[in-house]
């Protein structure tokens, strides 16, 4: 019987958690190698794979079974996992910010799928999207299977009571609107996050991020600086932004209340829009990013993605390669996603079915699968290195939160925290 199990502790002692959790585990999946376990972080996507592995389970005689942890932990919990040789899962999610921490070293602990990855399988995979971001010295480890652009999502009632007309094209124009949001309803247009780089991250996208193309720090762009300032003047100049609750139950309720008009976030957002705050159902609709009047930006970005690998502690690793790709090659499944989450398949056969391509009520009956699919296709590309995480936090820190919070400006910042994070990764 197939099993989805939450873990609700936000931290663990790892030394403890592994020989709790699994002493005497493995050994019972080296004696039953029909059982495959998987590790994932997002409750959507689990709830997901739960609805689609009974299937998986009555065809292959096999028994899934579903562990659900926090982000920091499964990652911090897999990579102890492989570094001690015991403990590991089947199938993981990996986060694609997180993958570079687990080729550092001499070997990933993750099974190599270019042997399952047939030529007809390669060319039905959008692969910037589905291998590129978890691969490392031209071997795939892990089978992503969403496209991620990010959107303007916008309360239309709201903004068309304020006499806002719709879509807005340059930031220019968005910070104009804003203020007169704010001057007819008194109430924020936008937020600002102090401890999250996503604002940043995906609105200067296509200064290519965090690194420069040899893998050095290089985050300190004019496109970059001036999305920064741009994020402060909203909230301290033009007075049209807010601090945004810090934590996700805070964000659903000041979003329920009307509290804000406008977010900036990526497709599978449109499914946690739902999920938390059902009773606006009609009253969210998406466009593309503005740029600023000169053309410098882009009218798409991307956040997260997440693929399946298969540990080297798999005792079956064949079999859990056909759970992934019934996962992740099946159109049946797919659209399953898709109606669940907004997930816009990597997978190329899906991209004429219209399952994708529905009205959705929710988004007062716009075809949110024709704005992810053509936004896709076009999200400029960023340069990958295996020390994201300790950078984009670094960058979250001394760089977006005091400008944030008012107590730098983005040129002070970003000087500073340029030859910090360089200093940073000195240590490495």
């Amino acid at each position: 019987m197939r099993r989805l199990l939450h873990i609700v502790m936000a931290v663990l002692l790892i030394g403890a958690a592994v020989p709790a959790l699994f002493a005497g585990g493995r050994s019972e999946a080296k004696s039953d190698v029909r059982k495959i376990e998987f590790w994932g972080y997002a409750d959507n996507r689990n709830q997901w794979l739960e609805a689609i592995a009974g299937k998986f389970e009555q065809e292959t005689g096999s028994e899934v079974s579903i562990l659900s942890m926090p982000f920091a932990q499964v990652h911090d919990q897999l990579q102890t996992a492989l570094v001690s040789g015991i403990g590991a899962p089947d199938i993981a999610d990996i986060n694609i910010y997180q993958f570079g921490r687990f080729t550092r070293g001499k070997r990933t602990g993750f099974v190599a799928l270019n042997d399952y990855l047939t030529s007809e399988i390669l060319q039905n995979l959008y692969a910037s999207a589905a291998l590129d971001p978890w691969s490392a010295d031209g071997v795939y480890y892990g089978l992503g299977n969403e496209l991620n652009p990010t959107f303007m999502y916008y309360r239309w009632d709201l903004l068309e009571e304020a006499g806002i007309e719709m879509p807005i094209t340059t930031w220019e124009e968005f910070t104009a609107a804003g203020i007169q949001y704010v001057e007819r309803t008194g109430k924020k247009f936008v937020w600002v996050h102090p401890q999250m780089w996503q604002e940043w991250w995906i609105l200067a996208m296509s200064g290519k991020g965090f690194f420069n193309a040899d893998g050095d720090v290089a985050f300190d762009d004019v496109l970059g600086r001036r999305v920064l300032q741009m994020m402060q003047d909203w909230i301290y100049k033009y007075e049209i932004a807010g601090i945004a609750p810090l934590d996700g139950p805070a964000q659903y309720g000041a979003l329920g209340a009307d509290d804000f008009a406008v977010l900036f976030r990526a497709s599978w957002f449109g499914g946690f829009l739902k999920d938390n705050i059902p009773q606006l159902s009609g009253k969210w609709m998406m466009q593309e990013h503005p740029v600023f009047a000169d053309g410098l930006g882009a009218p798409t970005g991307a956040i997260g993605g997440t693929a399946m690998v298969i540990t080297e502690q798999s005792a079956n690793p064949d079999l859990a390669w056909e759970l992934i790709a019934y996962a992740n090659l099946s159109t049946e499944n797919l659209a399953a996603a898709f109606q669940r989450f907004n997930l816009f398949p990597t997978y190329r056969p899906m991209w004429d079915d219209p399952a994708l391509y529905q009205s959705d009520p929710y988004f007062n009956n716009q075809k949110p699968g024709e704005w992810i699919g053509r936004a896709g296709q076009s999200i400029p590309s960023y340069n990958p290195s295996p020390f994201w995480p300790e950078v984009s936090i670094y960058f979250q820190e001394y760089i977006v939160n005091p400008v944030v919070l008012g107590e730098m400006s983005a040129d002070q910042a970003m000087d500073a925290g340029i030859r910090g994070a360089r200093n940073l990764l000195e240590d490495y």
